[in-house]
């Protein structure tokens, strides 16, 4: 082990190879081995090393539950569902120091494999840790797909929090659950009463700037936004959802321009980010320069209100057939974006 540590690498996977072949019962030789695989991205050939090493220590629990735990996660790496939960399954079953982990990996199984009833009893059963506070939001947003909306606030409203910031989590989560099932005001009431217990806290600013929006409260999303510029001076998002509304509206032209560069330079290349300074310089009459920046943002991101804009803009130039392809391909992916409707309607009903 050491002499694989001390070679190259190629060499090093020469020696190790080497001696797990003469010595196949080393077992620190074959976890050394393979860890070096996983390491370097070999995740088939190391998950067939941890499966020799789980078959070798299925008499000692204790020595099992970690090779367990690695072999359940390069399953998950590998797409190998099946696999995957029936290491977890075990892993859970025998109390290991990851169950935590296995409970809510069992619970994303179980999820996107059609079955919410036991999803939601894996992520019911994830304690405090890494992985409470996702569980919660994805156990509730379960409960919303089936019809149960208040059911989902409960469960957020009863989770515990180990901090402000997890606090806010909650708040956001139960916000967004509202704004997918259109109760935009009461989102705003929900983000609203968590601003009054955390005045500063950056990133309910973002949240309840983005609902104001959706409200037409324009004079309350700069506000906040403004806020949230000063409290954190390097937040590109805040740059540009503030850039993006003043250009979006058609209004102060100029300032939303600098306010999306000034975006991209700390975030430079973001497709988002991109996208609002085309849409601006369309606004500001360049649909040539708009075209070509909003081209780059949909090279780099296929996203349907990135189309809508880039749609709109080939539209103004005249070439309304590239202009329907693109909007066309954005509806098969994303059918119900709103923006992407809206401005189909208005251009090509």
């Amino acid at each position: 082990m050491l002499l694989a540590q001390l070679s190259e690498k190629g060499a090093a996977f020469a020696v190790l190879e080497e001696f797990i072949a003469a010595h196949p019962e080393a077992r620190n030789a074959r976890l050394t081995y393979a860890r070096a695989l996983v390491g370097d991205k070999r995740y088939v050939e190391g998950r067939r090393q941890f499966g020799i090493l789980l078959q070798q220590s299925e008499s000692d629990p204790a020595r099992s539950g970690d090779v367990l735990f690695a072999v359940a996660v390069l399953s998950l790496q590998l797409d190998d569902k099946a696999e995957a939960e029936i290491h977890l399954r075990k892993l859970a079953e025998i109390g290991h120091v990851e169950a935590d982990k296995a409970h809510f990996y069992l619970g994303q199984i179980a999820a996107e494999s059609k079955r919410p009833d036991e999803a939601l009893q894996w992520y019911g059963k994830v304690g405090r840790g890494e992985h409470y506070l996702s569980a919660r939001l994805q156990a509730a947003s379960l409960l919303v797909k089936r019809g149960n909306l208040e059911e989902a606030r409960r469960l957020l409203a009863s989770s515990e929090a180990a901090n402000p910031q997890e606090r806010a989590q909650l708040l956001i989560g139960e916000a967004q659950l509202l704004r997918e099932a259109g109760q935009i005001a009461d989102a705003h009431a929900v983000l609203a009463r968590g601003l009054e217990q955390q005045p500063d806290q950056p990133e309910l600013l973002y949240e309840i700037a983005m609902v104001a929006e959706k409200l037409n409260r324009s004079d309350e999303l700069e506000r906040h936004l403004r806020r949230l510029i000063e409290l954190k001076p390097d937040h590109a998002h805040a740059y540009n959802a503030l850039g993006y509304t003043l250009a979006d509206r058609n209004i102060r032209l100029p300032e939303a321009l600098a306010l999306i560069e000034r975006a991209l330079q700390l975030a430079p290349n973001d497709p988002l980010i991109l996208d609002s300074k085309g849409w601006a310089l369309f606004r500001m009459g360049d649909a040539r320069a708009a075209l070509e920046v909003l081209g780059a943002a949909y090279g780099m991101r296929a996203d349907p209100e990135i189309a809508a804009h880039l749609g709109e803009v080939l539209w103004s130039l005249g070439h309304h057939d590239e202009a329907r392809q693109t909007w066309d391909a954005a509806r098969r992916a994303h059918p119900a974006n709103e923006t992407l409707t809206e401005t189909i309607k208005r251009l090509a009903p």
